[in-house]
């Protein structure tokens, strides 16, 4: 499953690749060194530290806004409870062919809330035996890319989670013992995906695996993440 991303772009940078600014109550000062309080760009992170990421969202399609990874229920109000939510039902990546009817995801389902979390790769192992190999995932040229999710408010903070589909035969090869990998919506697609409008059978489409064509993976070599887990 995709719990390891990486975002290795300055803010201006990511908003000219995006076509869009970052909301302006989340600007940082002028002069303050910092690209947003999440401080980008944004080495390999794990989803279980709940980082802060820059995601565009149907509740504001032409602006970056900032949300949290691990989609929160409306029904978690404090943060002993979505600590205690997360570690007994992660939600850090949801099973796109089944966010119809999970209780958890139905409704950012079924409302069109759905987001695009962009990166510029995600971390798979491939296992041989005992043996975990590490590979880092990204698109042929480098270039920034986004994953589709589903976000939810909960306490006020928009929170999110990464769908995930079938594997193409290249993240087949990597992630060998589920066989899974991230919906990666093209970029000709963004808009679309953002539109509540669209219905749910050309959502089931667009989470269908990118071509491995565009895809590459590379060997990486272990080292740490940034955030510690719970």
């Amino acid at each position: 499953m995709c719990y390891s991303t990486t975002l290795d772009r300055e803010l201006a940078v990511l908003e000219k690749r995006l076509n869009r600014r970052l909301i302006d109550a989340l600007r940082p000062p002028a002069g303050s060194g910092h690209d947003v309080e999440l401080l980008l760009p944004l080495a390999r992170t794990s989803a279980f530290a709940r980082p802060l990421w820059p995601v565009v969202s149907s509740k504001a399609m032409q602006r970056i806004s900032v949300q949290r990874w691990g989609l929160l229920p409306k029904f978690i109000r404090t943060e002993e409870e979505a600590k205690d939510f997360l570690r007994k039902a992660p939600t850090f990546n949801a099973i796109s062919e089944e966010v119809g009817t999970k209780r958890t995801f139905k409704h950012a389902f079924e409302n069109g809330q759905r987001c695009l979390v962009p990166v510029t790769s995600f971390y798979e192992w491939r296992h041989e035996g005992k043996k975990k190999i590490p590979y880092r995932i990204g698109m042929k040229g480098g270039d920034v890319f986004c994953l589709g999710g589903l976000w939810e408010e909960n306490a006020g903070v928009d929170t999110y989670t990464i769908l995930t589909t079938r594997a193409n035969p290249l993240m087949a090869h990597i992630h060998n013992t589920k066989q899974r990998m991230p919906v990666i919506i093209p970029e000709v697609q963004w808009d679309a995906w953002l539109s509540p409008d669209l219905p749910p059978a050309e959502v089931m489409r667009l989470c269908e695996p990118l071509p491995e064509e565009a895809m590459e993976a590379v060997l990486d070599a272990p080292g740490p993440t940034q955030g510690a887990l719970f």
